[in-house]
């Protein structure tokens, strides 16, 4: 096996970890029964399936023929996803869900090249209908859909 880890397990371990926080930050909140399900119950699962999906992957990892060179990181490219998410949580409220997802898509599509402002600014706006529809419409959360700054 190479010294240099590659970007599969990289990837595996941190899917692995960020599971394990919201795993043992879940033990706090009461879990209910399996009828009745309690506060922990969602994210205890949520946290339990990318635990596992981290292992498949790092499992994977080693199997992989995949080059294992060293890893890369383009500083500019993670500033630019980023400032995407600023962008989101500056315009969130003022603007609405839908054009917040929208923009934040279109700002992250900034990292990649070649840059498609149509096709991502579709792909945004799709994105937005589909967080309204499951977060405002779905789970009841408080946030408009079109915001203020618009007139709505």
């Amino acid at each position: 096996m190479s010294r240099h880890m590659n970007a599969e397990l990289l990837a595996g371990v941190l899917f692995m970890v960020i599971g394990a926080a919201f795993l043992i930050d879940s033990f706090q909140l009461p879990f209910g029964t399996l009828r009745r399900i309690g506060p922990a119950g969602f994210p205890t699962m949520v946290a339990s399936g990318l635990i596992v999906m981290g292992i498949i992957v790092l499992v994977q990892s080693f199997k992989s023929t995949a080059s294992r060179e060293a890893l890369h990181f383009d500083l500019q490219k993670l500033g630019v996803i980023v400032l995407s998410i600023i962008v989101f949580g500056i315009t969130v409220r003022g603007a609405g869900l839908l054009v917040s997802v929208a923009l934040c898509s279109l700002t992250a599509a900034l990292a990649s090249r070649p840059f498609r402002p149509l096709p991502m600014a579709i792909y945004g706006l799709f994105l937005g209908i589909v967080c309204g529809l499951g977060f405002v419409a779905g789970l009841g959360m408080p946030v408009a859909i079109i915001g203020p700054w618009f007139g709505v």
